[in-house]
């Protein structure tokens, strides 16, 4: 996401550099990125994420003149916030509430998470600017789906791609098609979960309660994801908690009918007609995806194209690129208050 956010940015005349803190040894790390921010002497500096060096170094950024904006990517809403309660805490009084605090701006995802910033006490700038995603032309060819073999292709797919985390409502998830087997037998449909992050998890549960239908497979990323997404026939994220989702965008980018829950962000998809909303619990699932397996193929045509157009209009890389220009212009004295600050 950084990187094509980057590319965006350089593409409407911005100069842009993107520095890392991964590679660094862990014990002098923050004292390191610190060195390597500061040798390249940037007019601005945008923070993606929290909890980690980049925080902890922009109070030293601000001090000494550089603009600071900071981007919390969902990391304070109120469901990731209370996981690992006591860590977050203890960290957030110890450093991250002063990181945040001298943030010119923070950068919110969607309404949702300017709500979740001003709860904890955030007076300053905030700046609303979703992400973004390049939309595939219509009817671009991509390879194969890496399912191709084992679902015949006269099936259908429903599509789970990212991380394998609890927030994502994987749980439920499996639980609810679990229960639906026959139905998803009889109406053609398989549950395809694409990612990584439970060391193999959800694979064993799968062999332990043979369940049908349900393919689990590693992480795809550049072609091998727009074949996962351009061999699908819908998608779905049952979130309970989400910044923005990248995921969510690019399904709709390549016209597939959605399923999302509220946390996701994104009520746009449920007015525009292009997701079906759903609740992260088994039984709360069970409704919609009866719903989806019902659904003739125009039916879940109108949905994508629904999506395309919503993201075709209001999350392109492009518009970011010029909106986050717009921000920095202002946070540097050199252009006017920006239309994204609430």
């Amino acid at each position: 996401m950084v990187a094509e956010l980057s590319q965006a940015q350089q593409r409407v005349g911005l100069a842009v550099g993107w520095q890392t803190a991964a590679a660094l040894p862990s014990w002098r790390r923050d004292q390191l990125l610190l060195q390597a921010v500061r040798q390249r002497q940037p007019g601005l500096v945008h923070v993606h994420g929290l909890w980690r060096s980049p925080t902890r170094i922009a109070p030293a950024l601000a001090a000494a003149g550089v603009p600071v904006v900071i981007a919390p990517h969902g990391m304070l809403d109120p469901w990731a916030m209370a996981n690992s309660r006591w860590k977050k805490r203890l960290v957030w009084s110890l450093w991250e509430r002063r990181a945040v605090a001298a943030a010119g701006c923070l950068q919110a995802l969607c309404a949702a998470e300017v709500e979740a910033i001003r709860a904890l006490g955030f007076s300053g700038p905030v700046a609303l600017i979703p992400n973004g995603v390049h939309a595939p032309a219509p009817h671009q060819i991509a390879a194969a789906p890496p399912w191709a073999g084992r679902i015949p292709a006269e099936d259908k797919v429903l599509l789970f791609l990212g991380r394998f985390h609890p927030k994502k409502g994987l749980a439920p998830l499996v639980e609810a098609w679990s229960r639906l087997a026959a139905s998803a037998a009889a109406a053609g449909w398989w549950l395809v979960v694409v990612g990584h992050g439970d060391a193999g998890a959800l694979q064993a549960r799968i062999n332990r309660e043979r369940l049908a239908r349900v393919l689990v497979l590693g992480p795809c990323f550049g072609g091998e994801k727009d074949a996962c997404l351009a061999g699908a026939t819908a998608f779905v994220l049952p979130s309970f908690s989400e910044g923005l989702p990248m995921a969510a965008l690019e399904a709709m980018s390549w016209s597939l009918p959605c399923l999302l829950s509220p946390a996701c962000n994104l009520p746009q998809a449920f007015t525009a007609g292009a997701a079906l909303s759903v609740t992260p619990s088994a039984s709360a699932l069970s409704g919609p995806l009866r719903a989806l397996m019902a659904m003739d193929g125009s039916e879940r045509r109108q949905m994508g194209a629904a999506g395309r157009r919503l993201v075709q209009q209001h999350y392109s890389w492009p518009q970011a690129a010029e909106a986050t220009a717009a921000l920095y212009r202002w946070l540097m004295g050199e252009g006017p208050r920006p239309v994204s600050l609430l």
